[in-house]
């Protein structure tokens, strides 16, 4: 497994110690995926959450840094936290989950918003709802689709 995916919402951040327990003296052998919850996602709660899921983790660096769906926080804070964990190098990249077309396109209007490295959403052969509008459209500005939950 060259891939992990996880987020601080997966068992209370449980999921995270296990995987830092199964990466442990194998980090750079793996390609590391976690999610900020909405509420926390204002410009200090996204850094704190992701101080606290390096901790989990046992790493100094998440590869990419998800806002794992729309919440109430402005996208502009959320942003300007993911530009700065990435200058700081705990990120090495951020991106959005569950995110539709217009989500996208608003993103897209923030500072630093097209920086966005991913979009990963529910696609699978039962569920392809995003190939009419959401695929094309980050296709369109390339920006990578991420499948989540490939087989249901």
């Amino acid at each position: 497994m060259t891939l992990i995916d996880t987020a601080e919402m997966y068992a209370d951040g449980g999921a995270e110690k296990i995987v830092g327990e199964a990466i442990r003296g194998r980090r750079d052998e793996v390609f590391l995926v976690s999610k900020v919850y909405p509420w926390n996602a204002s410009r200090t709660g996204t850094i704190a959450a992701c101080e606290r899921s390096l901790s989990r983790l046992g790493t100094d660096r998440i590869d990419l840094y998800l806002l794992h769906w729309r919440g109430d926080h402005p996208l502009a804070a959320t942003v300007q936290a993911f530009e700065e964990l990435k200058a700081s190098g705990k990120i090495g990249a951020w991106g959005v989950s569950n995110f539709d077309a217009d989500d996208m396109e608003e993103l897209l209007t923030v500072p630093a918003g097209g920086n966005v490295a991913a979009n990963q959403v529910l696609y699978n052969l039962s569920r392809r709802g995003v190939e009419y509008d959401l695929l094309p459209w980050c296709q369109e500005r390339r920006i990578p689709i991420m499948a989540y939950s490939p087989i249901e």
